[in-house]
């Protein structure tokens, strides 16, 4: 007569397929979490359909941005792409910037038998930290083609290298 623990441990499948397969789960569930909340601006089409797996929750992107340091300021370009001026809110500290916009349209267009109706909603936010203590009061931004240029000047500005010519012997 046979056991019936010998049984069940028939049917399982074996441990280093589970462990595998649960292995496997993980990586998907981070290459999908990865996807979701580090992805630049989409096409326009993506705007209207949900990336993350929780619908209800409104998007917030990140957008890209390059930090530059001139000596005795930093510039930081972000990227805000059909975003009008006015709604962008730049909230800086002695020691990083933050940067948050939205912007929403409407359009409606009749025609015989027919209403047609488009929404979009887009925002961003980024919170970028700052090497070396800034001037919060003294800083100056404009939008350029889309483009979002800040101009952050440093407490004490450090001193630019020069390039000294080194003779190779």
């Amino acid at each position: 007569m046979k056991s019936h623990k010998s049984d069940i441990r028939k049917k399982e499948e074996p441990l280093s397929k589970r462990v595998d397969t649960l292995f496997e789960s993980i990586r998907q569930n981070m290459e999908e979490m990865e996807r979701a909340f580090a992805r630049p601006w989409p096409p326009s089409f993506e705007l209207r359909f949900p990336t993350l797996p929780f619908p209800s929750l409104p998007e917030v992107r990140a957008p890209l941005c390059d930090l530059v340091d001139r000596g005795d300021r930093y510039e930081l370009s972000l990227e805000v792409p059909g975003i009008e001026k006015e709604k962008i809110d730049i909230k800086a500290t002695k020691h990083s910037i933050e940067v948050s916009g939205e912007q929403s349209e409407k359009k409606e267009e009749k025609g015989k038998n027919y209403l047609y109706n488009e929404r979009s909603y887009k925002s961003f936010y980024r919170k970028i930290p700052v090497p070396e203590e800034i001037v919060p009061s003294k800083i100056d931004a404009k939008v350029v083609n889309g483009i979002l240029q800040v101009a952050m000047p440093k407490k004490t500005p450090t001193p630019s290298e020069e390039s000294t010519k080194v003779e190779v012997k």
